[in-house]
């Protein structure tokens, strides 16, 4: 194994404080559920690259060998009926590895500690997966390194600058003579923008957008790529040597075996901001172009010889609004929609998406119109004063179990893109763009046609308001608050909500960006829906059938200020009981892509 673009870590409990730490594979005291930390191996830096050595590389194979033990564990245990699933969970841009460290053993810490119905889950394993992200800094040092950085003209452009700016400035003190004046303001004025174009360039660079990016899509995507592809390689190396010694070409056999089963190892990912941009490329990757079932628009969710994408959930989710819309302008279209369950938690208040990413994008992004390059992780629900699940009176109208999803979809008035607003578009007096108003004209969506946000069921956190729990190590106490935002209950968002959400992000009293994974009932539902999926989020409840639990999950949300909006396709598994694979292939019949 040579080149291995990858370390891999053991979360293990520490037996005399229970904390939980980071450490060898081949530790001891694992949780209940296995739990990993993979780290990809490239640097901040490309001149930083270094090869792992021989003793680095043996301790990666063991450590790939011991997830696939795992997961190859689950699936041999006559005990567990279940598939074996695999959660994996990516960060976004902006992150030091030590916050990263944290956030996972705080989410290590849940999964075995903190939640009930979740613990009790035999058929799962975990990996926190850290791709080389950079830390935003401002320090001399960091600044100094970004200057030293830049190519020979803007360097040139920048001396040249400064010099004749400082030059004319020094000049029109000294000679008092009007012509002259004018012409110095001139040079002064060419010379300081000149100046300033090479400053906005280093403070774009100091943004570490661009360079996460590019690290995101170059690095982490790649390496995610190859530790899946390690993984599925090692389960069938364990299959064939548990055959028979008898058998003939045990690799064959076991490749065979694994093509035929009914219980693949599911993959579930939550995606957090510019991890979400990681999830839905390694997606890409790892799709068969020459399924020809993903050719004919019937996409499957298998992966390689052994593995199921079976839930995503996107938090945050740097990528564009244009990822939920059937066109063929969306290039993710063909990862989203070989998931089983899909999931968006969203935030109009969201000031990295709405501000920073937005604007960064501008540059890249090949949009005529501002309004197509906002971020998905900022859309919102529709302007109403109901909180809970928005849509549940239409699903329990319009969706009976006798009535196919086609047609309960092309009857219900209550249609998600018309529910789904980018807000302060400009185009409307009220502030308020729909999806359907913003897509209906180039892409010519009809209003009864099901699209890709039909597979979503979304959760706008806009207002949400719910007890704020810290990560271990942190001297904050719990306390009740609005968790991404003040929590005003205002239609939407002006400017001076913006600015007081900025002082509160500066000061650190409210994180706007990553706060879901704080709130006490958000992180709740974030992990259940990644470990349990929606069927066992309402099985959770205390509710003793589906559609009381469907309540319950109703007041819940309610109750924090959560706007929520279930996918026909969650309520028809989820609560009607219909089969997956049906209600999927139905539903993907209705929904006209040609992404």
């Amino acid at each position: 194994m040579n080149g291995v673009p990858f370390r891999i870590q053991k979360f293990s409990v520490n037996p005399d404080t229970e904390a939980i730490e980071v450490g060898s594979v081949s530790g001891q005291q694992m949780p209940q559920i296995p739990s990993y930390f993979v780290k990809s191996t490239a640097p901040p830096n490309i001149e930083d690259a270094a090869q792992l050595s021989i003793q680095e590389e043996e301790r990666t194979r063991r450590g790939v060998s011991a997830i696939a033990q795992d997961l190859y564990r689950i699936y041999r245990d006559p005990t567990i009926t279940e598939a074996p699933e695999l959660v994996i969970t990516i960060h976004g841009y902006n992150t030091h590895e030590r916050g990263i460290k944290s956030w996972y053993g705080d989410m290590v810490r849940y999964i075995n500690q903190g939640d009930e119905a979740i613990r009790h889950k035999r058929n799962a394993v975990f990996i926190g997966y850290r791709w080389s992200s950079e830390n935003f800094s401002i320090a001399p040092k960091h600044l100094w390194a970004n200057l030293r950085a830049l190519p020979s003209a803007p360097k040139l452009l920048l001396k040249l600058g400064g010099f004749f700016s400082i030059a004319c400035l020094i000049a029109g003190f000294v000679i008092a003579d009007d012509r002259i004046d004018f012409g110095l303001g001139l040079l002064l004025g060419l010379a300081a923008s000149t100046a300033a174009i090479v400053i906005a360039l280093v403070l774009l660079r100091l943004s570490v957008y661009f360079r996460d990016v590019y690290r995101a899509t170059n690095f982490g995507v790649l390496d995610l790529v190859e530790l899946i592809r390690m993984l599925d390689r090692a389960i069938i190396n364990q299959t064939a040597a548990d055959l028979d010694r008898t058998v003939p070409n045990r690799s064959q056999a076991a490749r065979e075996h694994w093509e035929t089963s009914s219980q693949r190892i599911r993959l579930n990912f939550v995606g957090h901001s510019m991890g979400a941009l990681v999830v839905t490329n390694v997606v890409r990757i790892l799709s068969d172009v020459f399924d020809q079932r993903s050719i004919a628009k019937s996409p499957v969710p298998e992966i390689g010889r052994t593995f199921s994408l079976e839930r995503l959930v996107l938090v945050a989710p740097d990528i564009p609004i244009l990822s939920i819309i059937s066109s063929r302008a969306n290039f993710l279209a063909s990862s989203l929609r070989r998931f089983n369950e899909a999931y968006l938690f969203s935030s109009e208040g969201d000031l990295a998406l709405r501000f920073a990413s937005t604007a960064v994008n501008y540059i890249s992004f090949p949009s005529a119109t501002r309004t197509r390059g906002y971020r998905l992780g900022n859309v919102a629900l529709r302007e109403t004063e109901e909180y809970g699940i928005v849509n549940l009176a239409s699903l329990r109208q319009y969706f009976g179990a006798e009535v196919g999803l086609q047609r309960a979809i092309a009857d219900d008035p209550d249609d998600i893109l018309k529910n789904l607003y980018v807000t302060h578009s400009g185009k409307q007096p009220d502030g308020y763009l729909s999806l359907a108003e913003l897509f209906s004209q180039q892409d010519k969506i009809a209003a009864a046609s099901a699209t890709l946000a039909d597979l979503f069921t979304f959760f706008d956190c806009t207002d949400y308001h719910d007890t704020c729990v810290c990560f271990a190590g942190s001297d904050r106490e719990p306390q009740r608050m609005g968790i991404l935002s003040r929590s005003r209950r205002k239609k939407l968002l002006g400017v001076w909500d913006y600015i007081e959400l900025a002082f509160d992000s500066v000061r650190k009293q409210r994180d706007v960006h990553g706060g879901y994974f704080h709130g006490e009932f958000s992180r709740q539902l974030i992990y259940r829906l990644a470990f349990l999926g929606f069927e066992g989020v309402l099985k959770a409840t205390p509710a003793a059938s589906p559609q009381a639990a469907l309540d319950t999950l109703n007041e819940q949300c309610r109750d924090v200020l959560i706007q929520a909006y279930v996918s026909p396709l969650h309520y028809r598994v989820g609560v009607q009981g219909q089969p997956v694979t049906e209600a999927k292939a139905e539903l993907l019949k209705k929904i006209k892509t040609e992404a």
